[in-house]
């Protein structure tokens, strides 16, 4: 067999090949270019990401003939050895068919020769954690003080495992997951050398069916090229590895977007009809919605690990959905991948969801709902036009006159009375008006004005400091003397008077916003077991309110329904 596979054909040969691990590759080359190498390393992460390709480019850039250098030439005999797996010098084991202690004991004996024809032995162990305890704790010893020729390189998927005693005697480099646009790069520079033509959106298929491992993206395309007699195609890699179509996630939010029960049962049957795995299937789910989340938070599908076609159409089914509709989507796949593995009626437990995903009520922000409930209103409240504060005009005329409320009497003056011939008249009336001093005019303000424009007052004294406004609300306007108004308050509401008291000049400026004037006020305590306070609302209208507004809005009927309830107050 004379065929080499992509992976072993394209595999890493100087530091420069390795793909998105510049992390360690740039360690390790400023370790060899200033003679700083430790004795041992520990190379840990997902499979096919480079660890042991690493583990082989340092061996050949200490060991090449020009070394040890960071640019091994891969052409005298050490590199190529190295190269072929053949060199007498490295060697490669396996941890888990070496992994006792006998195996161990021979390397310790094996260590205290000097290379052959290198200048370094170099041992690469590759999943070290399949050692046994004792094996580990027979190595222990020899890697802390190795000879000064030999330099130890552990390669693990599961760091974990390996015993800390061994971690700290290492120098660990963690290998990262490849993404998928750094996967697909790589495949289209395999295949615009090997010749091939791939859509776009295959490659993608393909990387994602890697899961961040570059090997196995090379191990796929290799049986890409294979199936496909001329052009690989997103078709022919879902037909031949089985994966499932994104378009039918797709429609499975577009029957959850138009509320499709017959469509998404149907769409279930054939999901099982095509003989696709159901656990893949609400994985695959899962993630559909996870990136529909990704785009709803950021507005942007640079996260989502897409072709750019699909990328668009996550942008524009996003639109459909509020972050926590899909958080709640998601939990509930989470909840039936859980469910798949007990049941054994698979089937049914993804019908089951299907409808559920469906059927499920929107959500509504409890903020919204508040702000609802808040403008609540028992019904339509007559104020008289004329009862509104009038603004003040700041003209000239008015400016030093005190304002009057709309609808009162106006008392005018006997001088502003006067005709035109009063400005030229007799000099003693003249002087009799030069001379006469101002008059105090007192306030014009009534009882039924102050109670018409009471609710304002709250509401001004609320927005200067809601505590005062709570406590004012319980009183009762009683009466009007003059420029003070009385507040009456129930006997058991003298703490509210005390914190009222203590706000005056707050109270005040509140009544002069609404009515233009300079106000007092005067809080008296009595009994009011007949009173009722301006705009209050009874439990029945309150129940009435609240039933309008749950025919109107399905969810707070729901509320209302589910836990009985009422509006205790409106803000």
């Amino acid at each position: 067999m004379t065929y080499l596979v992509l992976a072993r054909k394209w595999r890493p040969q100087v530091w420069e090949d390795v793909v998105a691990q510049d992390h360690v590759t740039a360690t390790l080359k400023n370790a060899i270019a200033h003679d700083r190498l430790a004795h041992a390393y520990l190379f840990t992460g997902p499979r096919g990401v480079g660890k042991t390709s690493a583990a082989r480019i340092l061996a050949k850039a200490l060991n090449c003939e020009k070394g040890p250098t960071v640019t091994p030439c891969n052409q005298c005999s050490a590199c190529v050895e190295i190269t072929e797996g053949r060199s007498v010098d490295v060697f490669e084991i396996d941890g888990a068919s070496n992994r006792g202690i006998d195996e161990v004991r021979n390397l310790r004996e094996n260590i205290r020769y000097a290379p052959a024809g290198g200048k370094n032995r170099i041992y690469i162990i590759d999943e070290v954690h399949m050692l046994t305890n004792e094996a580990f704790n027979a190595l222990l010893k020899t890697l802390e003080e190795p000879p000064e020729h030999v330099l130890f390189i552990f390669a693990t998927t599961e760091p974990h495992k390996v015993p800390a005693t061994i971690v700290s005697r290492c120098q660990r480099f963690d290998f990262h997951r490849i993404s998928t646009p750094e996967i697909c790069r790589q495949l289209k520079a395999i295949c615009s050398k090997e010749n091939i033509e791939i859509d776009e959106d295959a490659m993608h298929l393909i990387a994602r069916k890697a899961d961040g491992s570059l090997r196995d993206s090379q191990s796929i395309l290799d049986q890409m090229i294979s199936f496909s007699e001329k052009r690989i195609t997103a078709d022919l890699v879902v037909q031949a590895l089985g994966l499932i179509d994104l378009e039918l996630f797709f429609q499975v939010t577009d029957t959850i977007i138009s509320g499709d029960v017959p469509g998404g049962l149907a769409l279930i049957n054939d999901v099982i009809s095509r003989g696709y795995d159901i656990g893949e299937f609400m994985a695959g789910l899962a993630e559909h919605l996870r990136n529909l989340l990704v785009i709803k938070a950021t507005h942007d599908a640079g996260l989502v690990e897409s072709a750019e076609i699909h990328r668009q159409k996550y942008m524009d089914t996003a639109g459909h959905f509020v972050e926590e509709d899909l958080m709640r989507l998601i939990h509930v796949v989470a909840d039936a991948s859980m469910n798949l593995k007990r049941s054994l009626n698979p089937r049914f437990v993804m019908e089951m969801t299907i409808v559920k995903l469906i059927r499920l009520d929107k959500t509504v922000r409890i903020e919204d709902l508040l702000r609802e409930l808040a403008g609540v209103k028992p019904g339509p409240v007559t104020t008289d036009p004329k009862a509104a504060p009038p603004q003040n005009t700041g003209t000239a005329n008015t400016r030093n006159k005190p304002q009057k409320i709309a609808g009162d009497t106006e008392k005018q003056d006997p001088a502003d009375t006067a005709g035109p011939d009063a400005a030229g008249g007799d000099d003693k009336t003249a002087q009799r008006q030069d001379s006469r001093k101002p008059e105090q005019k007192k306030n014009d303000i009534d009882f039924a004005t102050v109670q018409a424009h009471w609710d304002q007052v709250l509401d001004a004294v609320r927005k200067k400091k809601i505590t005062v406004g709570s406590f004012l609300q319980e009183g009762v306007v009683t009466g009007v003397e003059g420029n003070v108004i009385q507040i009456g308050f129930g006997l058991s509401n003298g703490f509210h008077i005390d914190a009222i008291v203590r706000s005056k000049s707050l109270v005040m400026e509140a009544l002069q916003d609404v009515f233009r004037e300079k106000l007092d006020f005067h809080c008296v305590k009595q009994d009011m077991p007949d009173q009722k306070k301006p705009g209050s609302v009874s439990k029945k209208e309150k129940m009435d309110s609240l039933r309008q507004l749950g025919e109107k809005q399905p969810a707070i009927k729901k509320i209302i329904d589910d836990f009985d309830a009422e509006i205790i107050d409106r803000l």
